[in-house]
């Protein structure tokens, strides 16, 4: 085992203390429980063998309790010192009491205090310990008594009491091993006890943890040596005391097994522990062989170390104890000029200036002390009489025994060290400062980002932001005078200039915004600062106007943002101040280079305030009424005329927070859910609305005719960022359309008086004729009847537009047998489905639909003539019907040229035509689709069609059911 090893056991030694102490109070605890619930195995271990008694339990549970509180630590609490001793006292008082009564022959009866009805074996001394577990408890008491004690007399007790119970134990303990009963329970003398076998194990933990609570001193203090005798005994020890027993029993289990005698077990075991042991010697003599040649090589390098001293750049320097100089190396001398002969023999103060020779003293008698000194920086002379910067490392010398006899300098030139430091501290100080600057350019930035956020979009708010920028740029650099200015056009003065440091009184009395002229002109020329001593040396310079404060050192620096140059900075200062610095230039560019980006969103803001005045300028006079809303639909701004058409109820908010609210709803008066309004719709969904007819309720509750256009507002990427919705006032063109529709019906009304005139008189010439009529007589008054009739049908579908229009249109509805009206339909159609096959097919149940009967036949008369009109000659139609939970939907189907993509939108509009019909077949004003469509969302049904270029034309129609709710039990 090495040194480490000696250190592990040493430092390991409070753990030991610890287990040795849970040992035997565990131990000690399993004989008063096996007492205590009569178990044999815990008191006895196994049949036959000594039992524990009861006092033996408790000794060894009080010997725990005082190794814990005094072993421990190395010096215990006050109160834990006494319960130490006191348990400990416990423990001797055992052992005497029961040594007494075996010497005397009393009996004292403390053998019977515990568990008396218990003690049932026969013995003439009933329950008392043995003699050497007595003894034991003695010697280890008197050990933990004298434990706390720090003298070299209670060490030596303590070791010898705590070895003395471990021969005892160990004794017992080889009893057990080898079965000899008289090493346990001393036969001759008391064949009726003995030591048990967990108390002999406890007393050998007591003890170890005894010699183990004086790490420090005794016979651990050997054991953990780093010596030879150490490195020997730790070596040995476990070998000198376990391979005897093994061995012994290893051979003695042999010869019980009748392997070979019980003399030559005994033989065996002798000849085996003398080669173990032998062994074991020889390992240790190796080991301490080879400590000699660590000695030998520590040795040789001290005389290595000496010669590295000699060698050393270092200069070495050992003196006595009253500093006089022993040994002078030949770096000492390269460093202070003294030959080693002028030097040794002197003393140690001759290397200090005078002033100094105070200090090298209080050194000396540190070290003297032993005290530790640490290294340090001091001055010292050299021969020639110059001071040098020296760092001095300073010890002391001591022998094996631990004196101190003299003191080891080592001195070191830091003379180019410290000019590397001192160069070193510049550079920092250099770095403070650019820190510092740039610390303080940090917040001049966040001060112009703050105002820029804070101040309006206005000319104010970009004054706002140059004058924090001059302001700041003047601390900076240190000038006393700063301004700004914003503008290239040097025949005109700056668009925006902003002086700081000069009094507002002087800023009147210099009085015109200057020019970027002279000086001012060159700065940024080239894209460069422009940094000078004095301002009237630059070629450039044209002097100061009038009331200017004077100005020598000057520095100008240029803005640019983005390659184009948005304003130009100059700095000043007045007569006798230092000139600027490249670092006041380095930072007066950076400022400038974070701030040009702040002073050009600033001018932009300003052109977009100027331009937003503009436009809500235009937008308040426009004579329509315009709104517009952000993203989050929140409005930003309503001309005038928005105004009229709003309503204000108290406490009352849109959807989207506004106090304003528009409440559009359809042209019947309906509300308009808030999903479905133009200006949510382009919002949310970007829909363009245009010409969206419908009812403004304002404020009075009278309804508005209006027609709305909506668009979403969108940012350069595409994002909507808000919508703008225009109401169009339509009351007069709406007025003017009940005129128009007024009018229609009175010409359709006053049409009709002398259709019926010329239908009347054609057919009383027909009757009155009496005989053949002239040459094409009758076929002039079929031609007179025929269109009388396309007349009246004409004005019918004016009137029938009329009423749509006028939302005027009445339905008498009923609930209708759609099979079996269809059918009649199709059959009453037959003069103007001529020529086409119309094929009627029901899908399925089709239940009553509600609907009026006349304008449910105007519907599908309609739709089967312009299935003839535009089909194919002589082709099919087919009319399909079919129902669902709500509706039942119709379909007519014709198959011919079909319709363009392009004329879909247009079909239901009125006066429309479709150009690919033949016109010799076409006839009509364009009316019927649209009456058609009316009629259709009239009865609450939708319309649609589809068509196929030279394929299937299909009108697809929906009427309500008149019992939903069968439709959908069905």
């Amino acid at each position: 085992m090495n040194d480490g090893g000696a250190r592990a056991l040493s430092n390991g030694a409070p753990r030991g203390v610890a287990i040795a102490a849970a040992c035997s109070f565990t131990l000690g605890s399993v004989g008063l429980l096996g007492w205590s619930i009569e178990s044999t195995r815990l008191v006895s271990i196994a049949d036959g063998l000594p039992s524990m008694v009861p006092n033996t339990a408790v000794a060894l549970v009080l010997a725990a309790a005082s190794l814990w509180a005094l072993g421990g630590r190395e010096r215990p609490a006050p109160l834990r010192r006494l319960l130490g001793r006191t348990c400990a006292a416990g423990v001797v008082a055992f052992g005497f009491a029961a040594l007494g009564q075996y010497v005397f022959g009393w009996d004292l009866g403390l053998d019977r205090l515990l568990f008396p009805a218990r003690v049932a074996f026969t013995s003439k001394f009933p329950g008392r310990p043995p003699p050497n577990t007595a003894l034991c408890c003695v010697l280890i008491g008197a050990a933990l008594l004298s434990l706390p004690v720090k003298t070299r007399r209670a060490s030596r007790l303590s070791d010898g009491g705590a070895l003395s119970a471990a021969a005892l134990a160990l004794t017992a303990l080889t009893g057990y091993v080898f079965g000899v009963g008289y090493f346990y329970g001393l036969p001759p003398l008391f064949p009726f006890t003995g030591m048990a076998l967990h108390a002999a194990i406890a007393f050998l933990a007591l003890c170890a943890g005894l010699l183990a609570a004086r790490r420090d001193g005794g016979a651990f203090a050997v054991l953990t040596a780093s010596g030879p005798g150490g490195v020997l005994l730790r070596r040995s020890l476990p070998f000198v005391v376990l391979a005897p027993l093994a061995i012994g029993r290893l051979f003695l289990i042999g010869a019980d097994l009748g392997a070979y005698p019980l003399a030559a077990s005994f033989s065996l075991a002798s000849a085996i522990s003398t080669l173990l042991l032998g062994a074991a010697l020889w390992v240790s003599a190796a080991r301490l062989n080879l400590l000699d040649e660590a000695r030998r090589q520590a040795e040789d390098a001290r005389a290595y170390l000496a010669t590295v001293a000699q060698s050393s750049d270092d200069a070495v320097i050992g003196s006595a104890l009253d500093g006089t100089i022993q040994s002078w190396n030949p770096a000492a001398e390269r460093l202070y000029g003294y030959g080693a002969g002028e030097a040794i023999g002197k003393k140690l103060p001759i290397l200090c200036p005078p002033e100094r020779a105070g200090e090298a003293a209080a050194i000396l008698a540190r070290l003297r002390r032993g005290e530790r000194v640490e290294r340090f920086e001091a001055v010292s002379r050299t021969k020639d009489g110059r001071d040098i910067d020296i760092e001095v490392t300073a010890s002391s010398i001591v022998d094996a025994s631990g004196r101190i006899t003299g003191v080891s300098t080592i001195c070191r030139d830091i003379g180019r060290r410290k000019a590397m430091e001192a160069a070193v501290a510049s550079a920092h100080a250099a770095e403070w400062r650019l820190r510092a600057q740039l610390e303080a350019v940090g917040a001049a930035c966040a001060a112009v980002s703050e105002t820029l956020a804070n101040q309006p979009r206005s000319e104010s708010g970009m004054r706002a932001v140059l004058e924090v920028i001059a302001r700041h740029a003047k601390e900076i650099s240190g000038a006393d005078y700063a301004s700004l200015g914003v503008g290239e056009d040097g025949r005109r003065p700056f668009d925006a200039w902003v002086p700081s440091g000069v009094p507002a009184e002087q800023i009147a009395r210099i009085g015109a915004i200057p020019r970027p002229i002279g000086v001012l002109g060159a700065v940024g020329r080239d894209g460069r600062p422009i940094r000078l001593d004095d301002v009237r040396a630059h070629p450039d310079f044209i002097g100061l106007p009038p009331h200017h404060p004077p100005i020598e050192a000057f520095l100008g620096v240029p803005l640019r943002f983005r390659g184009r140059s948005v304003g130009r900075l100059y700095l000043g200062k007045r007569p006798g101040r230092p000139p600027f610095t490249e670092d006041d230039e380095r930072a007066a560019t950076l400022l400038a280079d974070r701030t040009c980006s702040s002073i050009e969103t600033a001018r932009l803001c300003r052109v977009e305030a100027n331009e937003r005045r503009r436009i809500e300028a235009v937008v308040e006079q426009m004579p329509e009424a315009a709104i517009l809303v952000d993203a989050e639909g929140r409005l930003i701004t309503c001309n005038r005329l928005a105004l009229q058409y709003a309503s204000r109820a108290a406490g009352e908010l849109d959807p989207w927070g506004n106090t304003v609210l528009f409440d559009p709803r359809t042209p019947r008066g309906e509300p308009v859910g808030w999903a479905d309004r133009p200006l949510t719709r382009a919002l949310r969904r970007g829909e363009v609305v245009t010409g969206a007819e419908a009812l403004l309720r304002r404020e009075g509750g009278d309804l508005v005719p209006v027609l709305i256009n909506a668009a979403p507002v969108r940012s350069d990427d595409g994002e909507i960022q808000g919508a703008v919705a225009v109401f169009q006032d339509i009351s007069a063109l709406k007025e003017m359309e009940r005129q128009r529709q007024a009018w229609i019906g009175i010409i359709a009304h006053d049409l009709r008086q002398p259709i019926q005139v010329i239908a009347t008189a054609s057919q009383l010439l027909y009757a009155r004729s009496g005989g053949p009529l002239v040459a094409n007589g009758e076929k002039q008054l079929g031609r007179i009847a025929s269109s009388v009739e396309r007349l009246r049908r004409m004005i019918d579908d004016l009137l029938d537009a009329s009423r749509i229009e006028a939302h005027e249109l009445t339905l008498d509805r009923s609930p209708v047998d759609l099979r079996a009206q269809l059918g009649e339909i199709v059959e009453k159609s037959t003069a103007a489905t001529a020529g086409h096959a119309v094929r009627l097919e029901v899908r399925g149940d089709v239940p009553d639909v509600l609907a009026d009967p006349g304008r449910l036949e105007q519907i599908v008369t309609n739709l089967l003539s312009n299935a003839a009109k535009y089909g194919q000659t002589n082709g099919d139609i087919a009319v399909a019907v079919s129902a669902d939970r709500s509706f039942a939907q119709i379909a007519v189907t014709n198959w011919g040229r079909g319709i363009a993509e392009a004329s879909l939108p247009h079909l239901f509009k009125r006066f429309s035509r479709v150009a690919e019909g033949d016109p010799r077949r076409v006839r009509g004003v364009g009316l019927g689709l649209y009456i058609t469509k009316g009629l259709v969302e009239a009865h609450g049904g939708t319309i649609a069609v589809e068509s196929t270029p030279g394929g299937a034309t299909t009108f697809r129609f929906s009427l309500p059911l008149a019992d939903p709710a069968r439709a959908a039990g069905a």
